[in-house]
């Protein structure tokens, strides 16, 4: 009984390791081998969706890449300073409609492992506290929720938008 509890009451370090491994490459699937056509068509207002596949993708790319920075802070010392997030403004400072989304996913990925690494050797440090510029101090934990709530997020996302276009009817001559 006693690790029941443990388990259903306990650390959920592993949980969200898990789950940030998880979502991700559950994105990848989804996006890999898609159509262009697919990739960066924004449907308008019927799903009021704002941004296409592509950048959605890159927007988790440039996040992944603050993130991991932040993280690695905040395992280093506690209560250190994090820089500000740029990725927060979304894909309007970088064009990704029309990038090869292989790149960034491979990109995405290849942060998403570290990150995952960094976590699994902080131990203590999960505990540490950043001084967010805007937040104040936000802890390790915290902020690794916050990424798992991106992620789950996005691929709401990317499958909605999937959906639409797959669902939609060809037109001639396209």
């Amino acid at each position: 009984m006693p690790q029941y509890i443990a388990a259903q009451y306990g650390d959920r370090r592993r949980y969200l390791l898990k789950a940030l491994r998880e979502i991700a490459h559950r994105i990848e699937g989804l996006v890999v081998g898609l159509d262009e056509q697919v990739l960066s068509a924004r449907p308008g207002d019927e799903l009021h969706e704002e941004w296409c596949v592509n950048e959605i993708v890159g927007f988790l790319r440039d996040s992944e890449r603050e993130d991991l920075r932040a993280i690695e802070t905040m395992v280093e010392r506690d209560g250190v300073p994090i820089a500000p997030r740029r990725a927060q403004h979304g894909p309007g400072e970088t064009d990704y409609r029309h990038a090869r989304v292989e790149p960034l996913v491979w990109d995405f990925m290849t942060l998403r492992e570290e990150t995952v690494w960094t976590l699994r050797a902080a131990d203590s440090a999960w505990d540490h506290r950043g001084r967010d510029p805007y937040r104040g101090h936000v802890s390790l934990h915290e902020w690794v929720q916050e990424m798992n709530e991106r992620d789950l997020d996005a691929l709401w996302r990317i499958q909605r938008l999937v959906g639409h276009f797959s669902a939609a009817p060809r037109r001639r001559g396209a």
